[in-house]
């Protein structure tokens, strides 16, 4: 039997002050999807869009002043589509999408928790860390237990899965300490760090991986000039993972993608509701050092923790160990799979 085209739209947004992570994870899963279906991408006007073209994929532009409500009406009378895939922090109401619906479009909300969720489809927290308690405001517990989350949902690029067979864990000499904070980092947390680790004097390498679309680029320059001889500060690349003994960086994809890949590393969270997060996670699975939220962190206490990675050997292995197999890397192809399930799955 064929398999059935549809039009899909992915409804997302990335800026410097909202990051990369939605664009990311929706353009792997998009990718998954491309072969047997029309995909659209439907965003706001910015730089970073330059992802999407790069990916190949068709971008219908939301207007300057135009609401999201209104937004989503033009989307469905333009393109006619199948299915949304909705993966945006923003209150949806329950009626706007009901119109969606009564248009026969099956809506996929991504990461998300508004009034709006009762009339989607499909519900999917691709991570590790969801307080399923959270969503009784909104759902009844039958929803609830439909809603798709867990380790077999993170999304992870191609990119990052390419890397899996070639981290090496044997400790370099000196230690390599990774610093990423994203690709925008719209809360300047990169620039505490290199600040709190220049003072620190530690006998380790420090790379600085500076995220493309990063915020504070005019700050940046005149912190980092006359830093110690064993701090590099590169474009960010996925390459330079792999020199990797510990990593730091902010709660979001990237933990995921540290995680999957056997690093060791330090979380750091830009924001309150990251914070909680990351503490969901190192409770379940003990697979991140966690320092909580930026502005609760002290130097001393993010310096205790690198110590502690750098020479308690058996905590470091553990680590790795309880990172082993459990992110499976499956996660695009499997939500991929859920949403070209057919109109209602």
């Amino acid at each position: 039997m064929e398999k059935k085209i549809f039009k899909i739209i992915f409804r997302c947004d990335a800026s410097p002050n909202i990051g990369l992570g939605h664009i990311v994870r929706c353009l792997a899963v998009a990718k998954e999807l491309q072969k047997q279906n029309q995909i659209i991408f439907a965003t706001i006007k910015d730089d970073t869009n330059s992802f999407i073209r790069e990916a190949g994929f068709e971008i219908f532009f939301k207007e300057k002043d135009e609401t999201e409500e209104k937004y989503l009406k033009r989307l469905n009378y333009i393109i006619h589509n199948d299915i949304i895939v909705i993966d945006k922090k923003y209150s949806y109401r329950i009626e706007p999408l009901n119109d969606l619906r009564q248009n026969n479009i099956k809506i996929i909300m991504i990461d998300n928790i508004c009034k709006g969720l009762s009339k989607c489809d499909e519900i999917i927290f691709p991570n590790a860390h969801l307080n399923k308690n959270i969503l009784k405001k909104y759902l009844s517990q039958e929803q609830i237990n439909k809603v798709k989350t867990g380790t077999e949902y993170i999304i992870l690029r191609n990119e990052i899965l390419a890397l899996k067979d070639k981290i090496n864990h044997n400790f370099h000499n000196p230690p390599n300490i990774i610093v990423t904070t994203g690709g925008t980092d719209p809360e300047g947390v990169l620039l505490k760090l290199i600040s709190w680790l220049k003072e620190m004097k530690l006998e380790v390498n420090i790379l600085i991986l500076i995220g493309q679309a990063f915020k504070y680029k005019n700050r940046l320059e005149k912190l980092i000039i006359n830093l110690p001889d064993n701090f590099q500060v590169l474009p960010y690349s996925l390459e330079e993972l792999l020199k990797a003994d510990i990593v730091i960086c902010t709660f979001g994809v990237s933990i995921y993608e540290m995680i999957y890949l056997q690093i060791p590393t330090i979380c750091i969270s830009h924001s309150r509701e990251n914070a909680k997060g990351a503490k969901i996670l190192k409770e379940r699975y003990g697979v991140v050092e966690n320092m909580g939220f930026i502005e609760n962190l002290t130097p001393q206490n993010l310096y205790l923790s690198i110590k502690k990675l750098l020479e308690n050997k058996t905590y470091y292995k553990n680590i790795i160990k309880k990172c082993n197999n459990l992110i499976d890397g499956n996660g695009a192809k499997q939500i991929g799979e859920i949403i070209a399930g057919g109109k209602y799955v």
